[in-house]
């Protein structure tokens, strides 16, 4: 039992946290309690995970990605370019403005700031290439998400949350969270006692960025569900537009997933390139989903961003974890 929990311990805290941290957000929890959450650093803990990742992640492989930037440029266009476009037939079948706009944002923001790297390397994929998607599709999210919501507006009717994006508060908290931690991370690995060190510790600063991981999870999924009970969510919503807009999560995740899988096998990428194609072509960051959806002023708009958010950690830890165990080959 022991070794079972040792190898899906990730798994297992999911299972756990996800659902406590709701229960808790419907029990009305003490005033320090909720205070607590709410004052977590979610940027300090992305930064810290950013951090880990790159300090860990040889800098040979980062200029390879650079020179070879096919794997890089097709993840950033199945995340930028055609999860929006897969949404659009979906939006119909939302009843709820609402959740209309909120699907778009869902499928609009960019890659996650940091999961996406920690479930590369879980998968035995090349975690520059998924590094370099994160730092490219958060670099230009304050272009491309305000022009899929514009166009969401403009031929589906949903809300137009297009100015929500601000460039400068974006650049900087790019600067601050993303960039800044794994410039310094490189850096530090320039100190030859310090690369070796890493090196042959890389499961352990894995495991902490997991357990950072974990932990935004809970705040993240705690305050979603204070939101949740705070606006009525829970009476006004009705069980058959919860579970399609949960639904239309999932599949957008899922063909994003495939779609991205067969066209780096067409493309003949190395495997492990692949792998990384894989999670950082289909997962979406929640914090800059909830910036948008908090300046829409449509409560459930948020809703969809969670649930993708919440549904991509657990497809994603159980494919990443079949991944780990496929044969690697050099081109598929």
């Amino acid at each position: 039992m022991f070794s079972a929990f040792k190898k899906n311990w990730f798994l297992v805290g999911l299972v756990v946290l996800i659902p406590l941290a709701l229960f808790l957000a419907s029990a009305r929890p003490p005033a320090w309690f909720v205070n607590a959450a709410q004052s977590v650093p979610t940027s300090i803990c992305t930064a810290t995970i950013l951090f880990l990742m790159s300090v860990t992640l040889n800098s040979r492989r980062l200029f390879d990605s650079l020179r070879k930037p096919l794997p890089v440029l097709t993840a950033c266009g199945v995340n930028q370019i055609v999860i929006p476009l897969l949404c659009f037939p979906l939006l119909p079948l939302q009843k709820s403005a609402d959740l209309r706009v909120g699907l778009l944002i869902a499928a609009s923001v960019p890659c996650t700031m940091a999961a996406a790297s920690v479930w590369t390397r879980r998968a035995a994929g090349n975690d520059a290439v998924s590094l370099l998607v994160t730092l490219i599709t958060n670099g230009l999210c304050f272009v491309v998400t305000p022009l899929w919501l514009l166009a969401g507006s403009t031929w589906f009717g949903t809300a137009d949350a297009s100015g929500s994006l601000q460039f400068g508060s974006m650049v900087w908290r790019l600067i601050l969270a993303a960039l800044l931690p794994a410039f310094v991370g490189q850096m530090v690995r320039l100190s030859q006692p310090v690369e070796t060190f890493v090196d042959n510790n890389k499961p352990i600063f894995s495991n902490i960025a997991q357990a950072i991981i974990l932990t935004l999870v809970f705040v993240s999924a705690f305050r979603g569900g204070v939101q949740f009970e705070s606006t009525g969510m829970a009476s006004n919503l009705r069980h058959q537009e919860f579970a399609t807009v949960w639904v239309c999560c999932i599949v957008l995740h899922l063909v994003a997933m495939c779609v991205v899988w067969q066209i780096a096998g067409l493309a003949g990428f190395a495997e492990e390139d692949r792998r990384a194609c894989v999670f950082a072509g289909s997962q979406k960051t929640l914090p800059i989903g909830i910036l948008v959806s908090q300046a829409t002023g449509l409560p459930f708009s948020m809703l969809p961003m969670l649930m993708y958010h919440m549904s991509q950690l657990f497809i994603d830890t159980w494919i990443a974890d079949r991944l780990k165990t496929r044969a690697p080959t050099v081109n598929k």
